[in-house]
């Protein structure tokens, strides 16, 4: 189905812009016409994607591509979209056209100005670098049929960080209070769909799914309050980081799950902060929990002893689905952080796990995109990092996912019985950039978090680096392994080197990647 988008509509508004509309004039009322049509299209595409992504949502359309003031040219089309009936009105996702091209991003409207402030700061000041924006090149969307634009356009939405509710709690708009649901109905059925999106594309391997582009593995089942989930690091199903399983009675203090909703309808997924003990450890309680992990609890309204709970924050169900599974998947990481402590001299000798002065949750600088789809480089890159996992569960070597609140992440940190332990940067596809990234990453985090300053660094890469580079690399104390791919396709497997299976603890080469 055509989108309704054509050349001239992009040409036009670059051409008017700032333009004043003059009365009677022939060549201005033509165009004024044909954009009229480029807004309509901007609210079909707003309507259709509305529908799929948001059918709790609505839309609201501007028509006239002249500002209402002083009657200029207006450089864009835009159309809002709010994700449910009642959600604030100073905050939408925005569709539309300009010099750029096509553009879906979350905005405000008509926001007060120190909440605009802030929204400008987290957008950094420029909608072609916001965290939570994409613009694909006019000669791109206008080769797409409507439904490609609306599949992109959720594409892209899943990507934004942070998401909707979270800028609104960010820019204060609203209480920022949550009431636990106590409905059972209402319970069930947002577990449901939350179950729903994490068996989406999930892969199966016997009872152990793995989420959908994340290295993250679960089981499910139903229970007495509906879905219960077990999910970890561990490909083969032998350890979990936590359950989160629907309770029977929703808002029971003893239940550490729960349903939350927010003063707009808006759903939440939350768990207390107790991990009960796992082989011979104790339980994590809430001020270990916090230290850990470096979350904070959220705000929330509770009747009885659930009020006097500390309940942390899994994901906001209004996201779209690829950020949902992305939350959990964090959520769950962390809670394997928790309970497979890394010890180091400097943990001994009493150093905090957190930057000095407390860390921070704003978002955080990504690199840029590789020339490789960056679909690819994530599917590899996965692939490697499960490869390796199972074979450190299998010899019941000690493993985590290193990361703390604020985007600070390594792809693992490995216990080793002799020695310090190992912190390893995974890169596939690998580019100069990509090395850059990783060194920075293994410097900076062991001078930034002092329990990590006795970490061994890793630089785990699928290239061969130059002469100088690698000893540049080597100079730094950081040691090299690279990996190498066998099989075509979907098929491949990566195989590691004996060097590098050794100093993780793991005795046969052949045992991993086979």
């Amino acid at each position: 189905m055509d989108h309704g988008f054509n050349t001239r509509h992009f040409a036009l508004l670059a051409e008017l812009s700032g333009q004043v509309r003059r009365d009677g004039d022939v060549r201005q009322d033509a165009a004024y016409a044909e954009l009229v049509d480029a807004y309509e299209a901007t609210a079909e595409w707003a309507r259709a994607l509305q529908r799929k992504l948001f059918p709790e949502g609505f839309v609201r359309k501007l028509s006239k591509p002249t500002d209402q003031w002083r009657q200029k040219f207006k450089p864009y089309t835009w159309t809002r979209i709010y994700p449910r009936q009642n959600a604030t009105r100073h905050l939408a996702y925005t569709v539309g056209i300009d010099a750029d091209g096509f553009c879906v991003k979350i905005d405000t409207v008509s926001a007060p100005d120190p909440v605009r402030s802030i929204y400008d700061q987290l957008s950094r000041y420029d909608h072609r670098l916001s965290p939570f924006a994409s613009i694909a090149p006019p000669q791109i969307g206008l080769s797409w049929t409507l439904d490609q634009l609306v599949d992109w356009s959720i594409e892209a939405i899943g990507l934004f960080e942070p998401g909707y509710d979270e800028i609104a709690r960010r820019l204060g708009l609203g209480s920022g209070a949550l009431h636990l649901v106590t409905d059972k109905e209402v319970s069930r059925v947002a577990f449901d769909y939350w179950r729903s999106l994490l068996l989406e594309n999930a892969d199966v391997s016997g009872p152990v799914r793995r989420l959908a582009q994340q290295d993250v593995w679960f089981t499910e089942r139903d229970g007495e309050g509906g879905v219960e989930i077990k999910a970890g690091l561990d490909p083969l199903g032998n350890e979990w980081a936590v359950e989160l399983n629907a309770p029977p009675e929703p808002g029971n203090y003893n239940r550490l799950t729960a349903m939350a909703i927010d003063e707009t309808g808006g759903l939440h997924l939350l768990r207390q902060g107790w991990l009960r003990g796992r082989r011979p450890a104790a339980d994590i309680r809430v001020p270990e929990f916090v230290s850990s992990t470096g979350l904070q609890p959220v705000s929330v309204v509770a009747e009885g002893k659930a009020a006097e709970r500390s309940w942390f924050l899994v994901a906001d169900l209004s996201d779209a689905p690829e950020r949902i599974r992305r939350t959990t998947a964090a959520f769950v990481e962390l809670c394997w952080a928790a309970r497979t402590p890394v010890q180091t001299q400097a943990e001994v000798a009493g150093a905090s796990a957190s930057i000095g002065g407390g860390e921070s949750d704003r978002p955080y600088l990504l690199p840029a995109r590789p020339a490789l789809d960056p679909r690819i480089v994530e599917q590899l890159h996965g692939k490697v990092w499960q490869t390796l996992a199972t074979a450190l569960s299998a010899k019941k070597v000690v493993y985590r996912k290193w990361r703390r609140a604020g985007g600070f992440s390594i792809d693992m940190e490995v216990a080793r019985e002799n020695g310090p332990p190992l912190l390893i940067e995974i890169k596939t596809g690998c580019s100069t950039s990509d090395v850059h990234t990783a060194v920075g990453q293994l410097m900076l985090y062991r001078e930034l978090f002092p329990n990590l300053s006795g970490h061994k660094p890793v630089l785990l890469i699928d290239a061969t680096l130059s002469g100088a580079i690698a000893a540049a690399v080597a100079a730094l104390n950081i040691e090299i392994h690279q990996y190498q791919w066998t099989g075509e396709g979907d098929s491949r497997s990566p195989i590691f080197s004996e060097a590098f299976c050794d100093l993780c603890g793991l005795a046969q080469i052949r045992e991993v990647g086979a």
